[in-house]
């Protein structure tokens, strides 16, 4: 929500503006210190030649490296907030927009949900997919349990008749936040390894038992994939 004074909703929006131009600067400068290994592509190249609704599904802690690997496919990226006026009023929501306006200068469609109802968010999310707007979504965000495939992105994909495209992730050097997330970022010099999955047809059945156990296929998919990544990057362990 933009501050009720006029004064402070143009300070509002020219400060996040220009505080996002600086940002996608830096993180393009930053980008280009990164070696991307990239594993699975013809995955995605097919889906689009073929004009195949898609998801992408990575897990919470590596969605800034997604950010800088993915940026230049158009993606649409989901977004929400806490609906309190305490939230809305802090420094916490001031970072989002100023976090938000970075994604779209870099190239991503972003989907903010908090401007309306969450059911309607939602809903605005499936159609964009059904449109044939790929997207990028974190399975076990925005909350956690960290690395817990939820159901919802299976019956996002589902409603959308849309394929799920797994993707895991390695970094040869990186740091890692304090989040529930462990979000981590790679350090600039360093290897990024992206392995792409096989997509997979979520079924038609959106009963709870079966959304729960496509839920635990994805976990163990994308699991499996970022275990190959760290090969990747390192060999494989005897």
């Amino acid at each position: 929500m933009l501050p009720a004074s006029p004064l402070k909703r143009t300070v509002y929006r020219a400060s996040t503006s220009l505080l996002s131009t600086i940002s996608a600067i830096l993180l393009t400068i930053y980008q280009s210190t990164l070696v991307f290994i990239i594993e699975g592509e013809d995955h995605l190249r097919i889906l689009r030649t073929q004009k195949r609704n898609h998801i992408l599904a990575i897990w919470h802690t590596f969605v800034d490296a997604a950010v800088f690997c993915l940026h230049h496919r158009n993606l649409c990226i989901y977004s929400d907030h806490p609906r309190t006026k305490e939230y809305e009023e802090s420094l916490t929501h001031f970072m989002r927009e100023v976090g938000l306006k970075t994604l779209r200068a870099l190239g991503f469609d972003v989907l903010d949900a908090s401007l309306g109802k969450q059911s309607a968010g939602i809903m605005n999310f499936i159609k964009k997919i059904q449109n044939g707007t790929p997207s990028l979504v974190a399975p076990d965000g925005p909350n956690g349990p960290i690395y817990e495939a939820k159901p919802g992105v299976v019956y996002m994909a589902a409603k959308a008749n849309s394929y799920i495209v797994p993707i895991g992730v390695g970094f040869s050097r990186r740091i890692i936040g304090s989040n529930w997330d462990d979000l981590s970022f790679p350090l600039p010099f360093s290897r990024v390894a992206f392995v792409i999955g096989e997509p997979i047809k979520p079924s038609t059945d959106t009963s709870e038992e079966s959304l729960a156990k496509q839920a635990l296929d994805l976990e163990n998919k994308i699991d499996e994939l970022c275990f190959r990544a760290n090969d990747i990057l390192y060999g494989k362990k005897k």
